[in-house]
């Protein structure tokens, strides 16, 4: 084929898409599809990208630890700490010679018992009081010194006093094989992420795409059938297509790589999530993105040729024919059940087997369901459309006919809903998996969870000036593990302190010498917070003492605490401790301590954040496929006014053309849903299942369905108020 005839073939493929049926809606829906299906590729190369530059600066400022015999340049060490939850790296380095090198991110040696912090902590919340808590702040950590640009990260240059407090690493430099820290060790793993997009809204994307595809598609199909009888090839008939799609394509992928360059320009922080993306790593994955973008358009060619319909056989009825089983067709219909067991079957794989086998299946389960739907409603309405119960209801049977001849139409309506119904009980299974396996949010945000706090540290006993520099009203009480008994099992928790500080827990104070138990249930309940300590619901024994190490092996932990109902200052403890006790001290609130990190709750956040994002693209390919359905609809049935002379049947052939498979496909999806869950729900760390969530889908598909109904029936009894014969 010559390049004149090509090109003569795509002006007269844009004048028949401009002229068609619905061209202008279609334009519209393509550039729509081709954007969001840019934009989803190129949130895959920024979160490659992402990920990449973020190992590469924390690689950067690993500390290179000193051998036998080599000349150390600066004494190194690091802890955790938090507030709300939110964990963060505390390093504490100090420089041994004149010329030791500086930790990527900093312009200059602080002076003893000064600190420089991340953006993200010297921004923070003033009552944390991050600029004093370590020492005194005198800079921020720059770009390069940091995994992201969100990232809290603070460096502290220790006092002589403090540098006898804790146990240190000798390093000579940078880049080598040390200690990861910060967000390196709180993120999750790249596969992860993609995953998750790819579910969220990677499926959205090609839901709306085939959508957008499909608009118009009875009369682009009629118009192939002509073509084909006039003896066009495939291949001509494929360039008209492509002259039909190549200007909408074209501009979204324009509208795409518009909405990209503000990213490669600046730093953006994504609302809800305050997560900060930085400009330079994308800047480094900018031939990519370029390349994702091209992909996005050539993809959605290629797309729109792979649903064109097929060489129609040759035939000399004119009979509206139930629709045979394409390959494809024949491929989803016997994958929607294989992909149905494997989900159900996923556990007896092993637990990172079980995950990725669980997740392809949900996939394939809710990409081929539609097909399965298709498929059952051609075969119902094929039997529907021969009973004697329909002769006297002309609306039933019209429907009846035409849905067993075109399986595709109820295909193309429900898809959507099909995939939004996944992705909305998938968002709400995997936070709520994510959130079994976190910290206790009720905790967390209880203000009896900030009256008490676990001191940890090396030290053997509480100084003076710590005891000082606590908050007024503030109690302390050494906790920690009995003598080892005879039999080998522990004698569980002890708590020894003053007689007052016993008495504010509410704890008797027996003799010196002697010893008083204490049964579980009758404890603080703030001592009694799952996971605070590892005793389980052992009775604990009361010591008369001083606040010391109740067992040197395990150094010194205490709790500070006040009264109930008075709030205590958490950073000031947490300020105390880092001065007066150990420079690697911790403080954790009983708010934040478990067994169960809150990071994974926080990290969760992205689910919610892109599963609203994936169900936005839903609903706009539900518009795009039920306007599609409204136009062929209103324009097949338009005749009928003539032949029935009355309106009512619109509305009534609406209902079952329309709405009933958008009923029906709600309620398999939202059983399909149910039945899918099933091996991720129960059990202390599983998910939960929303009814409230099932409640508000089945409602919203009710109001769908009438909607699609009143809708498609008032168009369709206007049009045919107009209604003239005319060549096809």
């Amino acid at each position: 084929m010559t390049r004149g005839r090509i090109h003569h073939l795509l002006r007269i493929g844009r004048a028949a898409g401009r002229t068609a049926e619905g061209g202008r809606a279609r334009f519209w829906a393509l550039a729509a599809a081709t954007a969001v299906v840019a934009v989803v590729l190129c949130s895959l190369v920024a979160t490659t990208a992402t990920w990449q530059g973020r190992e590469q600066r924390g690689a950067a400022r690993v500390p290179t630890l000193a051998g036998p015999g080599q000349h150390a340049s600066a004494l190194w060490s690091r802890y955790w700490d938090g507030y709300r939850g939110r964990q963060f790296t505390v390093v504490v380095i100090a420089p041994l010679t004149k010329d030791a090198p500086l930790p990527p991110g900093i312009g200059h040696w602080p002076a003893p018992g000064e600190v420089f912090l991340s953006p993200a902590l010297a921004e923070g919340p003033a009552g944390e009081d991050f600029t004093h808590r370590y020492g005194t702040g005198v800079g921020t950590i720059s770009a390069e010194g940091l995994a992201s640009p969100g990232e809290r990260l603070a460096y502290v240059r220790p006092t002589a006093a403090m540098l006898g407090t804790a146990q240190w690493e000798r390093i000579t430099g940078y880049g080598g094989p040390g200690p990861v820290f910060g967000d390196l060790r709180i993120v999750g793993p790249r596969s992860s992420m993609m995953a998750v997009l790819g579910v969220l809204l990677g499926l959205p994307a090609l839901g709306l795409a085939a959508a957008a595809a499909r608009m118009g598609a009875a009369g682009r199909d009629r118009r192939d059938a002509l073509l084909h009888t006039l003896g066009a090839g495939r291949a001509a008939r494929a360039w008209l297509d492509i002259g039909a799609a190549v200007r909408p394509v074209g501009l979204g992928a324009a509208l795409a790589a518009l909405c990209t360059v503000p990213f490669l320009l600046v730093d953006v922080r994504l609302p809800w999530i305050d997560y900060t993306l930085y400009a330079v790593d994308l800047r480094r994955a900018g031939v990519t993105l370029a390349a994702a973008v091209a992909v996005a358009a050539v993809g959605m060619l290629g797309l729109i040729l792979v649903l064109r319909p097929a060489a129609l056989r040759k035939a000399a009825s004119t009979r509206p024919r139930a629709a045979g089983g394409g390959l494809l067709r024949l491929l989803a219909l016997g994958s929607c059940p294989a992909f149905l067991v494997l989900a159900l079957t996923s556990r007896s794989f092993g637990a990172q087997r079980s995950a990725a086998a669980y997740l392809f299946a949900v996939i394939g389960v809710w990409v081929t369901l539609p097909w399965a739907i298709g498929w059952a409603a051609s075969r119902i309405s094929g039997r529907a459309s021969k009973s004697p119960h329909h002769s006297g209801a002309p609306a039933r049977l019209i429907a009846a006919r035409t849905t067993a001849a075109r399986p595709g139409t109820v295909v193309r309506l429900v898809a959507a809903m099909i995939i939004a119904i996944g992705v909305i009980g998938q968002t709400q299974i995997i936070t709520s998996l994510l959130f079994a396996r976190s910290g206790d949010e009720e905790q967390l945000n209880s203000a009896q969870g900030r009256t008490m706090a676990l001191v940890s540290t090396s030290a053997p006993r509480l100084t003076d000036a710590f005891t000082a520099a606590l908050p007024a009203g503030a109690h302390t009480v050494a906790i920690g593990t009995g003598n080892i008994q005879p039999d080998g099992s522990s004698a569980g928790r002890v708590l020894q302190a003053p007689c007052g500080s016993l008495r504010a827990l509410r704890l008797p104070c027996p003799p010196a010498g002697h010893e008083a138990t204490v049964p579980y249930g009758e404890l603080d309940k703030r001592l009694r917070v799952s996971g605070y300590q590892t005793f389980g619901q052992t009775p604990a024994v009361v010591r008369t003492g001083p606040v010391s190490a109740v067992n040197r092996a395990d150094g010194l932990q205490a709790v500070v605490f006040t009264d109930l109902d008075e709030p205590m200052d958490i950073p000031a403890v947490k300020r105390a401790a880092h001065l007066h006790l150990s420079v690697k001290a911790r403080t954790e609130p009983v708010a934040e301590d478990g067994a169960k990190s809150f990071a994974v709750g926080y990290q969760s956040r992205w689910i919610p954040f892109l599963g609203t994002l994936g169900t936005l693209v839903l609903l706009t390919a539900m518009a795009l496929a039920a306007l599609s359905e409204f136009l062929r609809f209103s324009q097949t049935l338009a005749p009928l006014t003539v032949l029935t002379g009355r309106g009512q049947v619109f509305h009534e052939t609406a209902f079952w053309c329309l709405g009933v498979p958008l009923l029906g496909a709600g309620a398999v999806g939202v059983f399909v849903h149910v039945v899918l869950v099933q091996p991720v729900t129960g059990g202390e760390s599983g998910a939960t299942l929303s009814w409230n969530l099932i409640t508000a889908v089945l409602t919203a598909t009710v109001l769908l369905a009438a909607a699609a109904t009143a809708a498609g029936g008032t168009t369709a009894a206007r049009r045919a108020l107009a209604w003239r014969p005319r060549a096809d």
